[in-house]
């Protein structure tokens, strides 16, 4: 593999559009499931970039958000608002997108099955591009 910073660039861009891909299945399932749950899932200890995160973030020259490890990481996620989220899923912390809570698990299994295996499909092709990066 060749180790250039434009192979590095060009596979983050490639994670990048994946997460653009994946992310409406995610949104349209939160929208139903999160509204109505009385668990609180987005604690900022999931909000919070690691250094996978950062390697990322840095390779398509995103800005690295502040350490903000002050903050209890039992509260809500620093990037919650009253509609969710308040940053692009793919500048969320990675372990933001991985985490599917039960009923959140329950509702994307539901939906259509040729959704759900093509949405499955593409999760594990973000997978497998992340770690590509991450190998660098």
């Amino acid at each position: 593999m060749n180790n250039t910073p434009d192979n590095l660039k060009d596979l983050a861009i490639e994670i990048r559009e994946a997460f653009y891909t994946v992310s409406p299945f995610i949104e349209k399932h939160t929208a139903i499931v999160c509204p109505e749950c009385k668990n609180l899932c987005c604690k900022d200890k999931h909000g919070r970039h690691d250094q996978d995160d950062i390697k990322f973030l840095t390779a398509i020259n995103e800005a690295i958000p502040p350490d903000q490890s002050e903050r209890d990481e039992s509260g809500p996620c620093r990037y919650i608002n009253v509609k969710g989220c308040s940053i692009e899923r793919y500048l969320r912390p990675f372990r933001c997108t991985h985490f599917f809570c039960d009923p959140l698990l329950h509702s994307l299994e539901n939906d259509n099955a040729k959704l759900y295996r093509a949405f499955v499909e593409y999760l594990q092709h973000l997978i497998s591009i992340r770690q590509k990066l991450l190998d660098y």
